[in-house]
Order: C-alpha cells, then sequence, then structure tokens
C-alpha cells in the first residue's frame, strides 16, 4: 500500500512539473490595453491570422496575396526598423503655387467640433438618428447588426450633401456585405478615377465573433470622417476628374471589401489614376504631427501621390511632418493593396506607424474618441483635401 501511494504521489508531482513547464513557456496573453503586439501570435490585437486571413481560392482575383500579419497587423516593425534611416526620392516644396482661396475655405470648414461630433455618433458615444430612427452605433463589426447602421449613417450623409451614392454588394465565404460608393462626376475627363477611401468595420480583437462594442475611433472611423470631410469640400467645384468615395467593409477579416471593390473595377476596365486610402489618422501622443504616407517604395509609380500630398502640406503651411515611409511595411495591410495588386497607384495615409508612434490603443475598447488627438486629424484631413484636389485637377 505505502509503494502505490508513493508512486501516486511522484506521478502527481510530474504531471505538476509539466504543467509549470508548459506554463512558463507559453507566450503570455494579451491585455485589454496592450495596443500593437508585433509578436502577438494568436493573441493580442486580434489579427486576421493564418488562413482566416487569407484570400480563398475563387473568392478573390488570383492577382491578391491576402492580408499579411507578419510581425503585426498593421505594418511590419522589422521593415520598419530596416529602412527608416535610408534615404528617400527628394521631394521639391519649393517651387509652390500661391494658395488657392477656395482650398483655403475648404480648410477652414473642417473643424474639431465638426468631426468630433461625427465621431461621436459613429462610435457610439453618443446616440444618432439615421432615417427616422434614433439609434446607438456601439459596435462596426463586420458580423455585427450595428454595421448596417453604419452603412446607412454613411449613405445618408452622402445624400444631405447631394452628391451621388450607392452600395456595392459582394459576397465573400457566403456572407453577404456591402461597401458605399459616391461619386462627384469629372467635368473634363470623367473617365479617369481618382479614389479616396477608408474602411467603416471595426473589431476590439476578435475580429471573426459578434463583437457587441468595437469603437473603432482611429482604426477606422477617423478615416471614415475623413473621407467624408473630403467629399463635403470638393463637391461644389469642378474637378477634371472623376473622384470617387469608397467606404470598405471587412477589412478586418482580411481586406474583403477592397479586394473585392477592386476586382470589380479592374473586371470593368476602369481609368483608376489614384487612390489616397485613409486608414487610423486621428492619433498622435508624440510632439511634431508625424503623418506616414506609404508607397509601397514606388509602386506602379504610386510616389507621384506622395508627392501630391507632401507638396499639399507645404503649399498650405499646415502643422504637419510628413513622412515618405517608402518601403514595404504596410503591403497587403490596408485597402490600397488591391488596387496596388492590379497595377494602379495606390498609397495609404495614416498615423505614425513605428514602435513607439503607434496608436497604443489599437484594436482594443479604449480605441475611442477621448484617446484622438483632434487637432491633429483636421490637418491630415487639410492635406488630403488639397493634395486631392491638385491630383484631381481642380479647375
Amino acid at each position: 500500500m505505502n509503494t502505490i501511494i508513493a508512486l501516486a504521489v511522484i506521478a502527481a508531482l510530474v504531471v505538476a512539473a509539466v504543467f509549470l513547464v508548459r506554463s512558463a513557456l507559453r507566450k503570455p496573453a494579451s491585455t485589454p490595453n496592450q495596443g500593437h503586439n508585433h509578436d502577438h501570435g494568436d493573441d493580442g490585437c486580434g489579427c486576421a491570422h493564418g488562413d482566416q486571413g487569407k484570400a480563398d481560392e475563387g473568392e478573390f482575383h488570383a492577382v491578391h496575396s491576402g492580408k499579411d500579419t507578419t510581425g503585426g497587423c498593421k505594418f511590419n516593425p522589422d521593415e520598419v526598423r530596416r529602412t527608416h534611416l535610408r534615404p528617400t526620392p527628394p521631394i521639391d516644396v519649393t517651387n509652390l503655387p500661391a494658395k488657392d482661396a477656395r482650398i483655403v475655405a475648404a480648410h477652414g470648414a473642417v473643424t474639431v467640433a465638426g468631426i468630433t461630433d461625427m465621431l461621436n455618433q459613429l462610435t457610439g458615444e453618443v446616440s444618432t438618428v439615421i432615417n427616422g430612427k434614433t439609434v446607438k452605433i456601439a459596435s462596426r463589426n463586420t458580423h455585427n447588426k450595428q454595421l448596417n447602421d453604419a452603412l446607412d449613417w454613411v449613405e445618408a450623409r452622402y445624400k444631405a450633401l447631394g452628391i451621388s451614392v450607392k452600395r456595392a454588394p459582394y459576397t465573400v465565404r457566403g456572407k453577404k456585405l456591402e461597401n458605399i460608393v459616391a461619386e462627384i462626376p469629372g467635368a473634363k475627363n470623367p473617365s479617369k478615377i481618382v479614389i479616396v477611401s477608408g474602411h467603416l468595420d471595426s473589431t476590439v480583437g476578435s475580429p471573426w465573433s459578434n463583437e457587441n462594442i468595437a469603437p473603432g475611433a482611429d482604426d477606422d472611423a477617423s478615416g471614415t470622417v475623413g473621407v467624408l470631410e473630403v467629399a463635403r469640400a470638393l463637391k461644389d467645384h469642378k474637378l477634371d476628374y472623376t473622384v470617387r468615395f469608397v467606404h470598405f467593409t471587412g477589412e478586418e477579416q482580411g481586406l474583403w471589401g477592397s479586394y473585392k471593390y477592386s476586382d470589380q473595377c479592374a473586371a470593368a476596365k476602369e481609368d483608376i489614376v489614384g487612390v489616397f486610402q485613409m486608414d487610423m489618422i486621428g492619433y498622435c501622443r508624440k510632439p511634431g504631427n508625424r503623418v506616414d504616407i506609404h508607397d509601397g517604395e514606388d509602386a506602379n509609380g504610386s510616389h507621384e501621390l506622395v508627392v501630391a500630398l507632401t507638396r499639399a502640406a507645404a503649399q498650405y503651411n499646415l502643422d504637419l511632418n510628413v513622412v515618405d515611409t517608402h518601403n514595404h511595411a504596410v503591403d497587403n495591410r490596408s485597402d490600397h493593396a488591391g488596387f496596388i495588386d492590379h497595377g494602379w497607384k495606390a498609397v495609404l495615409i495614416s498615423i505614425e506607424f513605428t514602435d513607439d508612434g503607434f496608436d497604443v490603443n489599437y484594436h482594443t475598447r479604449n480605441d475611442r474618441v477621448s484617446e484622438m488627438n483632434l487637432p491633429y486629424m483636421v490637418e491630415v484631413i487639410r492635406m488630403t483635401i488639397a493634395g486631392v484636389a491638385d491630383f484631381a485637377k481642380i479647375q
């Protein structure tokens, strides 16, 4: 009997030892305010990992490789570190034209109060009235029915502005979703299209589940509001090219909406001359007001868009430090990617994507309006207004 007891005790000690060793080796789980964990595996900021984030065969055009999450969700930190001291192509900001009075007036209409009101409605800080119905948009998660309220909210905004708007439906994995597409027709060369875009959906770390609270203020209510503000600024002006405003869904699951929409544009053989994607433009805790413009190291000649934005910021004396990242840190990580895949010029406009400048509230419930730098966001929107107006050739 004593021998049996002794063996039982030894066995229990062995099991306990194995448990302790495995616990020590296991990566610690993320905390709610962890922010961007560059080595999170299946924990952390809730990226679409592994096969979940890849384009399914037959779902999208073969040019797409799927959303990349190497080293982290939004950017590859190793690529940032590798290239941060590397020279970028020079951009001449000395031979600038005089300020256009129409753009100056448009800039004046972009205010902290105005964007705060829209952000509060879009993130559930306050209730809003949509088509006569009072709702609170606490979540824009792809699998939550409140995303439909957010789509209705955006669509109603364009209708109020008098801008033509429609839904662009698509299906992924049997799930029916919609993008929002609004348009200002070009006055001279309407077949040439400039796209200004952002993604409407949000997540707090579990994009494959139905999250009832997912405010996503910076990611990407900021871009959504930014796109709307560019549309409002340009709606009454004659532009040579058509300017199209697109709000994508399904971004957090693997760039679903933008992959599908870029495929639709490619099938229609549209002449897209440039895509300005706004994804996370409202967080800035460091001095200097750095804004990053990502061109995939001049993918398809995309550096031309970087030049337009950089010169716009200088021309209008905006309080921004425009950084031409000119690397591959955001390849296949935001909604500009699908357009680059099809051979068009496209850039991502974002906050500082570095280890110490990134939004610490990323993919958490703390990504709220109160955590944002709204004067900074106003300047980023103003830069985009001026850059797009120039690129679309305002008359």
